[in-house]
């Protein structure tokens, strides 16, 4: 994966920042907890510019519980996973992100410089 330049590299490094700060730097897999290496997986695919920089669309995992296990991870069992993420975030909350990832959003430069402040600001909070 390219890392990205200008605001768009700062809301990316902010918005991983932010899913660890708020997961208390520890995958969210109940009984996991591990605490190194850990990812920023986009619940709904970064590439969906919609949802891409909202903290709602991110889970805390470990690389085992992002991409490497093939019995229940994000990538190696996306089923699993979903029916792991309606029990635990309740259907309200997937209806909702996903409603507000089939929205259109296309951000201008000063959004986006507003939107990275937002986030900057929670990060802020943690510290």
């Amino acid at each position: 994966m390219k890392k990205l330049k200008g605001v768009d590299g700062a809301l990316d490094d902010a918005w991983s920042l932010l899913v660890k700060l708020r997961a208390g730097h520890q995958c969210e897999i109940p009984m996991c907890g591990k605490t190194q290496y850990l990812n920023s997986h986009h619940i709904y695919t970064r590439a969906n510019r919609s949802t891409r920089w909202d903290v709602k669309n991110g889970v805390c995992l470990c690389p085992s519980h992002h991409t490497l296990d093939s019995k229940f991870s994000a990538h190696g069992s996306p089923v699993l996973f979903v029916k792991w993420l309606v029990k635990t975030k309740g259907n309200d909350f997937m209806n909702a992100l996903e409603l507000r990832a089939h929205s259109l959003s296309k951000l201008h430069k000063f959004e986006k410089q507003l939107l990275l402040d937002e986030l900057n600001k929670e990060i802020k909070t943690f510290k």
